[in-house]
Protein backbone atom coordinates (compact mmCIF):
# COMPACT_ATOMS: atom_id res chain seq x y z
CA UNK A 1 0.00 0.00 0.00
CA UNK A 2 1.63 3.22 -0.70
CA UNK A 3 1.24 6.73 1.13
CA UNK A 4 1.18 10.42 0.13
CA UNK A 5 4.77 10.42 0.41
CA UNK A 6 5.49 6.98 -0.84
CA UNK A 7 6.38 6.61 -4.89
CA UNK A 8 3.67 4.47 -6.53
CA UNK A 9 6.64 1.31 -8.26
CA UNK A 10 4.25 -0.54 -10.67
CA UNK A 11 1.88 1.17 -13.08
CA UNK A 12 -2.14 0.57 -13.10
CA UNK A 13 -1.47 1.45 -17.31
CA UNK A 14 0.58 -1.34 -17.62
CA UNK A 15 -1.79 -3.27 -15.59
CA UNK A 16 -4.99 -2.17 -17.44
CA UNK A 17 -3.05 -2.81 -20.98
CA UNK A 18 -2.56 -6.32 -19.95
CA UNK A 19 -5.27 -7.23 -19.00
CA UNK A 20 -6.82 -5.62 -21.82
CA UNK A 21 -4.97 -7.54 -24.77
CA UNK A 22 -4.55 -10.68 -22.38
CA UNK A 23 -7.54 -11.85 -21.03
CA UNK A 24 -9.26 -12.09 -24.54
CA UNK A 25 -5.71 -13.81 -25.80
CA UNK A 26 -6.46 -16.65 -23.24
CA UNK A 27 -10.11 -16.60 -23.10
CA UNK A 28 -9.98 -17.72 -26.99
CA UNK A 29 -7.30 -20.34 -26.21
CA UNK A 30 -9.48 -21.66 -23.86
CA UNK A 31 -12.20 -21.82 -25.78
CA UNK A 32 -9.93 -23.19 -28.62
CA UNK A 33 -8.93 -26.01 -26.32
CA UNK A 34 -12.93 -27.15 -25.64
CA UNK A 35 -13.86 -26.66 -28.99
CA UNK A 36 -11.26 -28.68 -30.41
CA UNK A 37 -11.20 -31.34 -27.22
CA UNK A 38 -10.85 -34.11 -29.37
CA UNK A 39 -7.28 -32.38 -31.16
CA UNK A 40 -5.88 -30.71 -27.84
CA UNK A 41 -6.43 -33.11 -25.16
CA UNK A 42 -7.18 -30.20 -22.59
CA UNK A 43 -6.94 -32.50 -19.41
CA UNK A 44 -3.11 -33.30 -20.98
CA UNK A 45 -2.66 -29.30 -21.77
CA UNK A 46 -3.27 -28.47 -18.08
CA UNK A 47 -1.10 -30.82 -16.86
CA UNK A 48 1.91 -29.64 -19.41
CA UNK A 49 0.77 -25.77 -18.21
CA UNK A 50 0.80 -26.61 -14.56
CA UNK A 51 3.84 -29.11 -14.98
CA UNK A 52 6.06 -26.32 -16.95
CA UNK A 53 5.38 -23.92 -14.29
CA UNK A 54 6.31 -26.35 -11.29
CA UNK A 55 9.52 -27.44 -13.30
CA UNK A 56 10.28 -23.41 -14.06
CA UNK A 57 9.81 -22.62 -9.84
CA UNK A 58 10.83 -25.73 -7.95
CA UNK A 59 14.05 -26.72 -10.86
CA UNK A 60 15.03 -23.88 -13.61
CA UNK A 61 14.78 -21.05 -11.11
CA UNK A 62 16.87 -22.07 -7.96
CA UNK A 63 19.33 -23.68 -10.47
CA UNK A 64 19.98 -20.31 -12.23
CA UNK A 65 19.97 -18.74 -9.18
CA UNK A 66 22.68 -20.75 -7.87
CA UNK A 67 24.86 -20.80 -10.83
CA UNK A 68 24.65 -16.65 -11.10
CA UNK A 69 25.70 -16.27 -7.34
CA UNK A 70 28.80 -18.69 -7.73
CA UNK A 71 29.43 -16.72 -11.14
CA UNK A 72 29.56 -13.61 -9.19
CA UNK A 73 31.88 -15.09 -6.56
CA UNK A 74 34.10 -16.44 -8.92
CA UNK A 75 34.29 -13.34 -11.80
CA UNK A 76 36.21 -10.29 -11.45
CA UNK A 77 33.93 -7.29 -10.90
CA UNK A 78 35.01 -5.15 -14.14
CA UNK A 79 34.72 -8.52 -16.03
CA UNK A 80 30.86 -9.34 -14.46
CA UNK A 81 28.95 -7.43 -17.46
CA UNK A 82 30.24 -9.55 -20.14
CA UNK A 83 30.45 -12.38 -18.38
CA UNK A 84 26.39 -12.00 -17.43
CA UNK A 85 25.06 -11.28 -20.57
CA UNK A 86 27.17 -14.62 -22.01
CA UNK A 87 25.64 -16.65 -19.45
CA UNK A 88 22.42 -14.97 -19.99
CA UNK A 89 22.44 -15.43 -23.81
CA UNK A 90 24.12 -18.87 -23.23
CA UNK A 91 21.04 -20.20 -21.15
CA UNK A 92 18.17 -18.68 -23.26
CA UNK A 93 19.93 -20.40 -26.09
CA UNK A 94 20.08 -23.77 -24.32
CA UNK A 95 16.46 -23.65 -23.52
CA UNK A 96 14.81 -22.67 -27.12
CA UNK A 97 16.75 -25.53 -28.50
CA UNK A 98 16.47 -28.51 -25.42
CA UNK A 99 13.58 -29.80 -27.74
CA UNK A 100 14.99 -29.51 -30.90
CA UNK A 101 18.58 -31.24 -29.54
CA UNK A 102 16.56 -33.77 -27.92
CA UNK A 103 14.15 -34.25 -31.12
CA UNK A 104 11.07 -33.93 -29.48
CA UNK A 105 8.65 -34.34 -32.60
CA UNK A 106 10.98 -36.18 -34.87
CA UNK A 107 9.06 -38.76 -36.84
CA UNK A 108 10.61 -41.83 -38.58
CA UNK A 109 8.03 -41.90 -41.29
CA UNK A 110 8.94 -37.81 -41.75
CA UNK A 111 12.42 -37.28 -42.16
CA UNK A 112 11.64 -33.63 -42.95
CA UNK A 113 10.70 -33.19 -39.47
CA UNK A 114 13.81 -31.65 -37.36
CA UNK A 115 15.94 -32.76 -40.38
CA UNK A 116 19.45 -30.73 -39.19
CA UNK A 117 21.95 -31.42 -36.38
CA UNK A 118 20.90 -29.34 -33.77
CA UNK A 119 23.48 -29.91 -31.53
CA UNK A 120 26.07 -28.67 -33.86
CA UNK A 121 23.78 -25.44 -34.15
CA UNK A 122 23.59 -25.13 -30.66
CA UNK A 123 26.88 -25.29 -30.04
CA UNK A 124 28.04 -22.87 -33.08
CA UNK A 125 25.58 -20.20 -31.65
CA UNK A 126 27.59 -20.59 -28.02
CA UNK A 127 30.91 -20.52 -29.47
CA UNK A 128 29.37 -16.92 -31.36
CA UNK A 129 27.84 -16.12 -28.13
CA UNK A 130 31.51 -16.48 -26.28
CA UNK A 131 32.96 -15.14 -29.13
CA UNK A 132 31.34 -11.50 -28.91
CA UNK A 133 31.86 -11.87 -25.17
CA UNK A 134 35.65 -11.99 -25.66
CA UNK A 135 35.96 -9.17 -27.99
CA UNK A 136 33.77 -6.96 -25.72
CA UNK A 137 36.16 -7.99 -22.82
CA UNK A 138 39.03 -7.29 -25.56
CA UNK A 139 37.89 -4.02 -26.30
CA UNK A 140 37.08 -3.17 -22.44
CA UNK A 141 40.71 -4.19 -21.38
CA UNK A 142 42.23 -2.10 -24.47
CA UNK A 143 40.03 1.45 -23.40
CA UNK A 144 41.10 0.69 -19.64
CA UNK A 145 44.82 0.61 -20.88
CA UNK A 146 45.07 2.56 -23.53
CA UNK A 147 42.55 5.24 -22.96
CA UNK A 148 39.93 5.74 -25.85
CA UNK A 149 40.54 4.20 -29.14
CA UNK A 150 41.95 6.70 -31.69
CA UNK A 151 40.00 6.87 -35.15
CA UNK A 152 41.45 4.97 -38.20
CA UNK A 153 43.57 7.74 -39.51
CA UNK A 154 45.19 8.21 -36.50
CA UNK A 155 44.16 11.01 -35.45
CA UNK A 156 44.32 11.72 -31.24
CA UNK A 157 40.84 11.95 -29.87
CA UNK A 158 39.70 15.57 -29.47
CA UNK A 159 39.90 16.95 -25.72
CA UNK A 160 36.72 17.90 -23.95
CA UNK A 161 35.90 20.92 -23.47
CA UNK A 162 36.95 23.22 -20.74
CA UNK A 163 34.94 25.91 -18.88
CA UNK A 164 38.49 28.33 -18.41
CA UNK A 165 39.60 30.10 -21.11
CA UNK A 166 43.34 29.55 -22.38
CA UNK A 167 45.48 31.04 -24.72
CA UNK A 168 48.92 29.80 -25.67
CA UNK A 169 51.53 32.17 -26.31
CA UNK A 170 55.28 32.51 -26.47
CA UNK A 171 55.84 35.39 -23.74
CA UNK A 172 55.48 35.15 -20.07
CA UNK A 173 51.88 35.08 -18.57
CA UNK A 174 50.04 38.24 -18.20
CA UNK A 175 47.30 38.42 -16.16
CA UNK A 176 44.06 39.82 -18.42
CA UNK A 177 43.47 43.54 -18.61
CA UNK A 178 40.86 44.58 -16.13
CA UNK A 179 37.00 45.59 -17.80
CA UNK A 180 36.40 49.02 -18.41
CA UNK A 181 32.77 49.73 -16.54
Amino acid sequence: MTGPSTPETTSRRGLIAGLVVGLPVMAFGTRGAFTEAARVHPAELGRWIVGAAVVNDLLLLPAVLLLGRAARRLVPPHLWPAARTGLVASGVLALVSWPLVRGYGRSPDNPSLLPRDYASGLAAALVAVWLAVAAWLAIDHRRRRCGPIASAGGAQPTPTRSTTKTSVSSGPITPPAPREP
